[in-house]
């Protein structure tokens, strides 16, 4: 049986959120209490995880330092705390480890799930609020009240095929931007696959996973594969005209664009630089630890596109 028997997740009803608590809750009974940390528990997606036997706990609409007290009281009994806050919540998170130690809640894993922050970090600004909680929980004041673990994932699969990362999907009709040469291979994996992994962790034994980082990776390819498999799967279907456009913009060129971009261009191209300079490949990845968990690949993932 797992050694965490009460864990509480903030961020639940996000796609790899709503995977971990379903997961949690598959075996009935092996957990003492799967929580989800909701701004509003009367939602569709939260009444659904509560269908299936989710408690949920209702907390602040912001996670300031003047949420704390309702953070802590929110947090009792938890042993260990999952954030898969979005991206506008991840400057807030040294709030919830705060909490966490108040609470005395175990462990916690900040929401991550991305590339090799302390490796490329100096690389991608947009990371730059995961390196300020990886200081936090790592930081001799907290490390010895708070246990962590951190999970890198590489792309969500998901975004990789969509606008924001140089792809034009409209039925048979693509046109794919790639970064660079097209041929340094990335790591992707699937929002669900993450879940499934998080959830393997928590029923772990704790130390393997301890105040250390977790990589898992779904697939690795490079841009001119992922092309060939949006191409091969448009081009197989019978009596379906299709058309297919490729173009490729030179680090350079990125580099230049980045110097005026804002808001969500400026991450769309550090992720596309991130890829051009091979640091969108994880260093190593744990999956064999963790093998019950089988992760949907590319290719499985092209074919739900164009079924």
């Amino acid at each position: 049986m797992p050694a965490f028997k009460n864990i509480a997740v903030v961020g639940g009803t996000s796609a790899i959120g709503k995977a971990l608590i379903k997961n949690l809750l598959a075996t009935k009974g092996e957990f003492d209490s799967v929580i989800l940390l909701t701004r509003d528990p009367e939602s569709k997606a939260s009444q659904e995880l509560a269908a299936l036997g989710a408690e949920t706990r209702k907390i602040p609409s912001e996670l300031s330092a003047d949420a704390i007290p309702a953070l802590v009281e929110s947090l009792k009994g938890v042993d260990v705390l999952v954030s898969v806050v979005g991206i506008t919540g991840i400057a807030n998170q040294g709030n919830l480890a705060h909490a966490c130690i108040q609470a005395g809640v175990k462990r916690f894993f900040p929401s991550e799930f991305g590339n090799d922050v302390d490796l490329h970090a100096s690389t991608m600004p947009f990371t730059w609020e995961k390196v300020t909680i990886r200081k936090i929980l790592r930081s001799e004041e907290v490390v010895s009240k708070l246990e962590h673990t951190f999970i890198e994932t590489g792309y969500f699969i998901e975004g990789f095929f969509t606008p924001f990362l140089g792809w034009e999907i409209s039925g048979t009709s693509v046109s794919a931007n790639i970064p660079g040469t097209g041929d340094v291979p990335i790591t992707v994996t699937h929002q669900s696959d993450i879940g499934s992994y998080v959830a393997e962790v928590l029923r772990a034994d704790p130390a393997l996973s301890r105040n250390k980082t977790l990589k898992f990776e779904g697939d690795r390819l490079t841009w001119n594969q992922a092309r060939e498999l949006v191409q091969n799967a448009v081009t197989s279907k019978p009596g379906v005209s299709s058309t297919f456009k490729t173009t490729y913009t030179s680090v350079e060129e990125l580099e230049k664009r980045l110097e005026t971009a804002q808001g969500f261009e400026s991450v769309s191209l550090q992720l596309f630089l991130v890829a051009a300079r091979g640091q969108g490949l994880l260093s190593r990845n744990d999956n064999s630890h963790f093998a019950k968990v089988k992760p949907i690949s590319a290719k499985e993932y092209v074919s739900t596109l164009f079924a």
